[in-house]
Protein backbone atom coordinates (compact mmCIF):
# COMPACT_ATOMS: atom_id res chain seq x y z
CA UNK A 1 0.00 0.00 0.00
CA UNK A 2 1.27 3.75 -0.22
CA UNK A 3 1.66 5.69 2.52
CA UNK A 4 -0.91 8.33 0.70
CA UNK A 5 -3.25 7.94 2.50
CA UNK A 6 -5.98 9.25 0.10
CA UNK A 7 -4.71 7.09 -2.90
CA UNK A 8 -4.92 3.87 -0.14
CA UNK A 9 -8.52 5.26 0.15
CA UNK A 10 -8.63 5.24 -3.96
CA UNK A 11 -7.67 2.17 -3.82
CA UNK A 12 -9.64 0.14 -1.93
CA UNK A 13 -12.93 1.78 -3.00
CA UNK A 14 -11.77 0.71 -6.24
CA UNK A 15 -11.25 -3.34 -5.36
CA UNK A 16 -15.00 -2.97 -3.11
CA UNK A 17 -16.28 -1.50 -6.37
CA UNK A 18 -14.76 -4.73 -8.44
CA UNK A 19 -15.59 -6.97 -5.95
CA UNK A 20 -19.48 -5.64 -6.02
CA UNK A 21 -20.08 -5.23 -9.95
CA UNK A 22 -20.99 -9.42 -9.97
CA UNK A 23 -22.37 -11.29 -6.35
CA UNK A 24 -24.23 -14.15 -5.77
CA UNK A 25 -26.73 -15.07 -3.28
CA UNK A 26 -30.26 -15.97 -2.93
CA UNK A 27 -33.71 -14.20 -2.92
CA UNK A 28 -34.00 -13.03 1.30
CA UNK A 29 -37.05 -11.64 0.87
CA UNK A 30 -39.74 -10.21 -1.38
CA UNK A 31 -41.98 -7.08 -1.38
CA UNK A 32 -45.16 -6.76 -3.84
CA UNK A 33 -46.56 -3.88 -2.47
CA UNK A 34 -44.08 -1.90 -3.63
CA UNK A 35 -43.94 -0.57 -7.47
CA UNK A 36 -42.53 -2.46 -9.26
CA UNK A 37 -42.05 -5.25 -6.71
CA UNK A 38 -38.55 -5.63 -5.31
CA UNK A 39 -36.46 -7.94 -3.64
CA UNK A 40 -33.75 -8.24 -0.97
CA UNK A 41 -31.01 -10.34 -1.92
CA UNK A 42 -28.33 -12.48 0.92
CA UNK A 43 -24.73 -12.32 -0.43
CA UNK A 44 -23.30 -13.38 2.01
CA UNK A 45 -23.44 -14.95 5.49
CA UNK A 46 -25.73 -12.12 7.35
CA UNK A 47 -25.04 -9.48 4.52
CA UNK A 48 -28.56 -8.50 3.51
CA UNK A 49 -28.93 -5.82 0.07
CA UNK A 50 -31.57 -2.94 0.34
CA UNK A 51 -34.50 -3.21 -1.76
CA UNK A 52 -33.37 -3.67 -5.65
CA UNK A 53 -35.67 -4.47 -8.79
CA UNK A 54 -35.22 -7.94 -10.81
CA UNK A 55 -34.80 -8.46 -14.69
CA UNK A 56 -38.55 -10.19 -15.56
CA UNK A 57 -38.10 -10.07 -19.05
CA UNK A 58 -40.09 -7.88 -21.44
CA UNK A 59 -41.14 -4.12 -19.97
CA UNK A 60 -42.65 -2.75 -22.42
CA UNK A 61 -46.24 -0.85 -21.70
CA UNK A 62 -46.27 -0.72 -25.87
CA UNK A 63 -45.56 -4.12 -27.13
CA UNK A 64 -45.05 -6.94 -24.28
CA UNK A 65 -44.61 -6.81 -20.42
CA UNK A 66 -43.75 -10.13 -18.84
CA UNK A 67 -44.00 -10.99 -15.25
CA UNK A 68 -42.21 -14.23 -13.21
CA UNK A 69 -41.65 -13.40 -9.38
CA UNK A 70 -38.91 -14.40 -7.48
CA UNK A 71 -39.56 -16.37 -4.67
CA UNK A 72 -37.84 -16.78 -1.28
CA UNK A 73 -34.34 -18.84 -1.47
CA UNK A 74 -34.17 -18.75 -4.87
CA UNK A 75 -30.51 -18.46 -5.97
CA UNK A 76 -29.92 -15.37 -8.18
CA UNK A 77 -27.23 -12.61 -9.60
CA UNK A 78 -26.17 -9.25 -8.85
CA UNK A 79 -25.14 -6.96 -11.26
CA UNK A 80 -23.82 -3.73 -10.31
CA UNK A 81 -22.45 -1.14 -12.97
CA UNK A 82 -21.07 1.41 -10.27
CA UNK A 83 -19.97 -1.60 -7.94
CA UNK A 84 -22.57 0.27 -5.72
CA UNK A 85 -25.12 -2.76 -4.44
CA UNK A 86 -27.47 -0.45 -3.32
CA UNK A 87 -27.85 0.49 -7.25
CA UNK A 88 -27.71 -3.61 -8.28
CA UNK A 89 -30.25 -5.24 -10.67
CA UNK A 90 -30.93 -8.66 -9.80
CA UNK A 91 -31.18 -11.18 -12.66
CA UNK A 92 -32.66 -14.92 -12.04
CA UNK A 93 -31.52 -17.70 -11.72
CA UNK A 94 -29.53 -20.30 -10.86
CA UNK A 95 -29.85 -24.02 -10.55
CA UNK A 96 -28.79 -26.17 -7.33
CA UNK A 97 -29.18 -28.80 -5.49
CA UNK A 98 -31.91 -26.80 -3.79
CA UNK A 99 -33.71 -25.90 -7.06
CA UNK A 100 -32.73 -28.99 -9.41
CA UNK A 101 -33.74 -28.77 -13.42
CA UNK A 102 -37.30 -30.25 -14.65
CA UNK A 103 -34.91 -32.31 -17.06
CA UNK A 104 -31.56 -33.02 -18.40
CA UNK A 105 -32.56 -33.88 -21.87
CA UNK A 106 -30.75 -31.50 -24.69
CA UNK A 107 -34.33 -31.60 -26.61
CA UNK A 108 -36.47 -30.48 -23.88
CA UNK A 109 -37.87 -27.05 -23.23
CA UNK A 110 -39.70 -27.07 -19.63
CA UNK A 111 -41.50 -24.98 -17.42
CA UNK A 112 -42.62 -26.27 -14.35
CA UNK A 113 -44.59 -25.01 -11.70
CA UNK A 114 -45.02 -25.80 -7.75
CA UNK A 115 -48.17 -27.75 -8.21
CA UNK A 116 -47.04 -29.90 -11.15
CA UNK A 117 -48.18 -28.02 -14.09
CA UNK A 118 -45.52 -28.38 -16.58
CA UNK A 119 -45.34 -27.31 -19.91
CA UNK A 120 -43.11 -29.29 -22.07
CA UNK A 121 -41.83 -29.33 -25.74
CA UNK A 122 -39.57 -32.16 -26.98
CA UNK A 123 -37.58 -30.98 -30.16
CA UNK A 124 -36.53 -34.00 -30.98
CA UNK A 125 -40.13 -35.57 -31.18
CA UNK A 126 -42.05 -32.07 -32.01
CA UNK A 127 -44.27 -32.67 -29.13
CA UNK A 128 -45.93 -29.94 -27.37
CA UNK A 129 -47.41 -31.74 -23.79
CA UNK A 130 -49.10 -29.33 -21.10
CA UNK A 131 -49.99 -31.02 -17.63
CA UNK A 132 -52.79 -29.05 -15.36
CA UNK A 133 -51.83 -29.76 -11.80
CA UNK A 134 -54.04 -30.48 -8.76
CA UNK A 135 -57.04 -30.63 -10.68
CA UNK A 136 -56.68 -27.59 -11.89
CA UNK A 137 -58.19 -26.31 -15.05
CA UNK A 138 -57.28 -24.56 -18.86
CA UNK A 139 -59.50 -21.26 -20.06
CA UNK A 140 -59.09 -19.78 -23.06
CA UNK A 141 -60.47 -16.78 -23.96
CA UNK A 142 -60.66 -15.06 -27.36
CA UNK A 143 -63.04 -14.06 -30.74
CA UNK A 144 -62.58 -17.19 -32.85
CA UNK A 145 -60.36 -20.24 -31.86
CA UNK A 146 -59.11 -22.40 -34.93
CA UNK A 147 -57.82 -25.53 -35.10
CA UNK A 148 -56.09 -27.05 -38.14
CA UNK A 149 -55.46 -30.81 -36.96
CA UNK A 150 -57.07 -34.18 -36.48
CA UNK A 151 -58.72 -33.86 -32.58
CA UNK A 152 -58.59 -36.94 -30.28
CA UNK A 153 -61.06 -36.20 -27.29
CA UNK A 154 -61.36 -38.48 -24.06
CA UNK A 155 -63.99 -37.13 -21.60
CA UNK A 156 -67.31 -35.48 -21.09
CA UNK A 157 -67.91 -32.50 -23.55
CA UNK A 158 -70.36 -29.68 -22.93
CA UNK A 159 -71.45 -26.88 -25.33
CA UNK A 160 -73.56 -24.26 -24.59
CA UNK A 161 -73.94 -22.49 -27.64
CA UNK A 162 -74.74 -23.56 -31.16
CA UNK A 163 -72.54 -26.24 -33.32
CA UNK A 164 -72.39 -26.40 -37.10
CA UNK A 165 -70.86 -29.69 -38.82
CA UNK A 166 -70.55 -29.28 -42.52
CA UNK A 167 -69.55 -33.01 -42.51
CA UNK A 168 -70.40 -36.62 -41.96
CA UNK A 169 -71.04 -37.23 -38.22
CA UNK A 170 -70.41 -41.28 -37.24
CA UNK A 171 -71.54 -42.23 -33.35
CA UNK A 172 -70.78 -45.25 -32.00
CA UNK A 173 -73.19 -45.58 -29.53
CA UNK A 174 -76.61 -43.76 -28.62
CA UNK A 175 -77.63 -39.98 -29.48
CA UNK A 176 -80.19 -38.14 -26.81
CA UNK A 177 -81.81 -35.18 -28.27
CA UNK A 178 -84.35 -33.29 -26.56
CA UNK A 179 -85.27 -31.66 -29.71
CA UNK A 180 -83.81 -32.70 -33.92
CA UNK A 181 -84.39 -30.08 -36.53
CA UNK A 182 -82.92 -31.27 -39.56
CA UNK A 183 -82.59 -28.87 -42.86
CA UNK A 184 -81.74 -31.66 -45.00
CA UNK A 185 -82.96 -35.59 -46.09
CA UNK A 186 -82.15 -37.90 -42.65
CA UNK A 187 -80.98 -41.56 -43.68
CA UNK A 188 -80.47 -44.51 -42.01
CA UNK A 189 -78.89 -47.81 -43.90
CA UNK A 190 -81.90 -48.10 -45.57
CA UNK A 191 -83.79 -45.40 -46.85
CA UNK A 192 -84.47 -41.47 -45.99
CA UNK A 193 -86.90 -40.37 -43.47
CA UNK A 194 -88.92 -38.53 -45.63
CA UNK A 195 -89.16 -42.20 -48.00
CA UNK A 196 -90.46 -43.53 -44.70
CA UNK A 197 -93.20 -40.98 -44.82
CA UNK A 198 -94.38 -41.71 -48.31
CA UNK A 199 -94.67 -45.52 -47.85
CA UNK A 200 -96.81 -44.61 -43.99
CA UNK A 201 -99.00 -41.89 -45.34
CA UNK A 202 -99.93 -43.60 -48.37
CA UNK A 203 -100.22 -47.32 -47.08
CA UNK A 204 -103.49 -49.43 -46.57
CA UNK A 205 -104.70 -52.55 -44.54
CA UNK A 206 -105.74 -55.14 -46.50
CA UNK A 207 -108.29 -57.63 -45.06
CA UNK A 208 -109.82 -58.98 -47.81
CA UNK A 209 -112.09 -57.05 -49.89
CA UNK A 210 -112.94 -53.96 -49.62
CA UNK A 211 -109.46 -52.83 -48.40
CA UNK A 212 -109.50 -50.69 -45.53
CA UNK A 213 -109.03 -46.77 -45.95
CA UNK A 214 -105.90 -45.31 -45.96
CA UNK A 215 -105.12 -43.58 -42.09
CA UNK A 216 -106.90 -40.62 -40.75
CA UNK A 217 -103.25 -39.30 -39.15
CA UNK A 218 -100.64 -38.54 -41.77
CA UNK A 219 -97.08 -39.02 -40.72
Amino acid sequence: MSDNPEMNYIVRDMQRRMANMIKRGRVHSVDFKQKPPRVRVEYAKGAVTGWLPWVSGRASSKHRVDWEPLAVGEQVIILSESGELSAGVVIPALSDAKSPVPSTSTDEHVSRYEDGTEISYNRASHKLTITIGSGGDAELTCKTFHINADIEHSGNQNTSGDMTVKKSVTVTENVSAGMAVSGKSVADSVRTMSADREIFNGHDHQHGDPKTSQPNQQQ
